[in-house]
């Protein structure tokens, strides 16, 4: 994420920056592919460009991750309320997770679950 704008950080999904990863080969890609944002890991070029993440965010995982016509149902524990807080910050998270998510053409939509998810 370089989240800068003219007056600082703007909270948004256009500071969003992609980075590459490669996952071993799997029969439950979106799932992996969530799980290792949620790890949070930045390379040291990647820091030194400025970029950041909000990840990760302790007792955070994702339970279950399905595609049913176009939308991807991601399902998440939070037992520490780690995905609430301030509009900015929780607009940030779920912008990262839904960008991850739609990098794959088979998903159009991100619906979280539970529903208290990204509560500011």
């Amino acid at each position: 994420m370089l989240d800068q704008g003219p007056g600082g950080v703007e909270c948004s999904e256009k500071g969003l920056v992609s980075v590459a990863r490669t996952i071993p080969k799997t029969a439950t890609v979106l799932q992996d592919s969530i799980a290792l944002l949620l790890e949070g890991r930045l390379t040291e070029e990647e820091r030194a460009q400025g970029i950041t993440t909000e990840f990760p965010l302790s007792g955070v995982s994702l339970v279950s991750a399905s595609i049913v016509d176009g939308i991807a149902t991601l399902t998440f524990v939070d037992p520490e309320h780690q995905t609430s807080g301030g509009s900015c910050r929780v607009t940030i998270l779920r912008a990262e997770i839904e960008a991850t998510a739609k990098q794959f053409p088979s998903v159009q939509n991100v619906r979280f679950k539970p529903d208290d998810l990204f509560q500011p």
